[in-house]
């Protein structure tokens, strides 16, 4: 059950921290409710249906705070090693790539609850309803504008295949501009995370070619200190350059690179499987 609550909060915060916090303090109120006496009528009646509940409400809780806190540049959802995702992903894994979760951010709160206990979880709108105190035509509204969103303007970029990752960094490594050029879209662009911890662009870095520029120059700095690691599902890469531990994660449109999200606060990669040689030192 913890998998399933962690599951919800992750999809709902883009944090796995924020998910831990949050299904463990709802098992731990169902547990401090089963030792009140039933007679008391405390003890719900499907506890599945109730974690559910606290679960989702504390994550919302988390997120809309959040979303008041001050953040140095970029903000990206925190990368989690493929082997700590939950069973649950098994059949729903792409919504679990940081592409897709970083289109969850831009929707509003109710809208992503709303859509990712009706999608990930196939819960019954009345369900849905009662998690999030709404009417059930509210729900439904809320997921169609949200599957709407998600289908156009917010329409996450593809999984990017092992064989352009490896192309993108066989140009990059070997220096070569116009190769690296001819894998990206004209619209390519990196996004860096690092909360001002570390030394990172605090703006995108838009179009193929300055794109491009950027990749070979940071290959340059990092010395041959890059490494294939599986997370959120897919192909990252972690790179060390100038002493900063970075993962780096692709996504592709029409079989070219058209967004580079690299990750840089410290704070998130503490659930990454790092290779030996890139662990930093305790």
């Amino acid at each position: 059950m913890r998998g399933r609550l962690l599951g919800i909060g992750y999809r709902l915060t883009g944090t796995w921290a924020d998910a831990e916090e949050a299904a463990d303090e709802a098992l731990a109120r169902l547990v401090a409710l089963g030792s009140v006496e039933s007679a008391s009528g405390e003890v719900p009646d499907n506890p599945e249906a109730w974690l559910t509940t606290v679960t989702t409400r504390l994550c919302l809780d988390r997120l809309r705070r959040r979303q008041r806190e001050a953040y140095t540049g970029a903000w990206l959802p925190e990368p989690v090693d493929t082997a700590l995702l939950p069973e649950d992903a098994a059949e729903r894994r792409d919504d679990l790539r940081i592409a897709v979760l970083l289109a969850y951010e831009q929707l509003g709160p109710t809208d992503r609850a709303a859509f990712v206990l009706r999608e990930a979880y196939e819960l019954p709108y009345s369900e849905i309803a009662e998690i999030l105190e709404a009417a059930v035509p509210t729900v439904r509204q809320w997921v169609s504008r949200a599957r709407h969103r998600l289908d156009t303007d917010l329409r996450p970029p593809e999984r990017a295949s092992d064989e352009l990752i490896g192309q993108l960094v066989e140009a990059v490594m070997s220096g070569d501009l116009d190769a690296t050029i001819a894998a990206l879209t004209a619209d390519a662009r990196v996004v860096s995370d690092s909360d001002g911890k570390v030394n990172a662009a605090r703006r995108d870095i838009v179009g193929a070619r300055k794109t491009a520029y950027f990749l070979v120059k940071a290959a340059e700095l990092a010395d041959g200190m890059i490494a294939p690691v599986d997370v959120n599902g897919e192909t990252a890469l972690v790179v060390v350059s100038r002493g900063v531990l970075r993962i780096g994660q692709v996504g592709a449109t029409d079989g070219r690179v058209t967004r580079v999200w690299f990750h840089a606060n410290p704070d998130k990669l503490t659930r990454v499987d790092l290779p030996e040689g890139f662990r930093p030192a305790d």
